[in-house]
């Protein structure tokens, strides 16, 4: 029965068992006890599936536990005002107060209280991270980590301020020809400010390649990894995404591109029209749409969640029933660390939940544990084992 009904219909009977809605969100569910049949078969499939004891004492394991509290708190302090049953916000489906339903664990990592008062902090060696670099075209490379505010980088001058590059022509009045690279590493992020006003941010483990003035008829540049573009219109000027196996033309837009799988190259549009080209075809894209290229085949056009696919830019990732295979695929680009599952049993288990890359790996971890019964370990080499 839980399969017949919606994520956000799935929280309010998860909210039910733990005791834990809202006036609002009990009122919610009487209309989906009434509106939908399924609603009460589906309530009583959940409450067999787990544990008596903690159905009859409303979870209050997890409730002593300070960290769960916090939690809750801060769900409640974002929600948005007047929750139906039929609109939930989307991050509420990631609450992690019941330890299943219908299988799919779900994790809260970025909500879990903070634990550098208790002693719990950063891993030794895993909170460091390695440099935002810009190597000119020249071959000059410049820390912009390191570096902050105004750069002379000889003929171009550079600003560097709150993670954001801009940049103007130097004393010469020449800027200099060539691509520039840029190059995130993993866990943080980026954003630039093209010669033409377009800006494009950057997720971690990303490269971009970028003149310094467009000339031409077009403009340019190459992404390597994910990014979000908004780009500044100029009908005269078409400007290109260069990505791997793909292309991508505009006008003036505001879309999300994804390379990070090998041969799989996904563009999200936002605003605006873009035209995808690949060696199988091409596709027009129109927002909400997402086109999805893999080699050799092709293109697919989807509709895609905002959230889950912008959500980076706030520092958060988004899993919707995704497995662990799928999750440890994310967390080396955002800490920094090489995952090993140890287990072959739990690589199909699925999950539901979000994670920020602004709190500790051990959070995650903890978390894991906790909800899930998956241990994480973090070895003297610094490999996060899984198991």
């Amino acid at each position: 029965m839980m399969d017949k009904l919606t994520e956000e219909e799935r929280f309010l009977l998860v909210g039910k068992l733990t005791g834990t809605l809202t006036r609002e969100e009990e009122a919610a569910l009487e209309h989906l006890f009434l509106s939908n049949p399924h609603a009460r078969p589906a309530y009583d499939e959940l409450v067999r599936s787990l544990p008596a004891e903690d159905v009859e004492t409303g979870f209050a394991r997890r409730k002593e536990n300070p960290a769960w509290r916090d939690l809750a708190t801060e769900f409640r302090r974002r929600q948005q005002p007047q929750a139906t049953a039929r609109h939930i916000p989307f991050y509420k489906k990631r609450w992690a107060a019941a330890a299943m339903v219908t299988g799919v664990l779900v994790v809260a990592a970025i909500f879990w209280q903070q634990r550098s008062k208790n002693g719990k902090t950063h891993l030794a060696g895993v909170s460091s991270k390695p440099a935002i670099e810009l190597q000119l075209a020249n071959g000059q490379v410049i820390d912009l980590s390191r570096k902050e505010g105004a750069i002379d980088a000889g003929a171009v001058q550079l600003n560097n301020n709150h993670k954001v590059l801009t940049y103007a022509m130097g004393k010469s009045g020449t800027v200099p020809a060539g691509m520039n690279s840029l190059s995130v590493p993993v866990g943080l992020d980026y954003r630039v400010q093209l010669a033409d006003g377009s800006e494009v941010w950057l997720n971690s483990a990303t490269r971009l390649e970028f003149p310094l003035s467009f000339t031409g008829r077009r403009r340019e540049i190459t992404i390597h990894g994910e990014a979000y573009l908004k780009v500044a219109k100029d009908a005269a000027k078409p400007f290109i995404v260069h990505l791997p196996h793909s292309t991508v033309q505009v006008l003036g837009t505001e879309f999300n591109v994804n390379t990070y799988d090998s041969g799989v190259v996904k563009v999200a549009l936002v605003e605006g029209s873009v035209n995808m080209q690949a060696p199988t075809g091409e596709s027009r894209l129109t927002p909400g749409q997402q086109a999805v290229y893999r080699a050799g085949e092709p293109i697919a056009q989807v509709a895609f969640d905002a959230r889950q696919v912008l959500s980076w830019r706030k520092g958060l990732f988004y899993f919707n029933d995704a497995s662990l295979e799928e999750i440890s695929r994310v967390v080396p680009r955002w800490y920094g660390v090489r995952v090993v599952i140890d287990n072959p049993a739990i690589l199909s288990r699925r999950f539901s939940g979000v994670i920020s890359r602004n709190h500790p790996i051990t959070v995650f971890m903890e978390d894991l544990k906790v909800i899930s019964h998956i241990d994480a370990r973090i070895d003297q080499e610094g490999i996060l084992h899984f198991r």
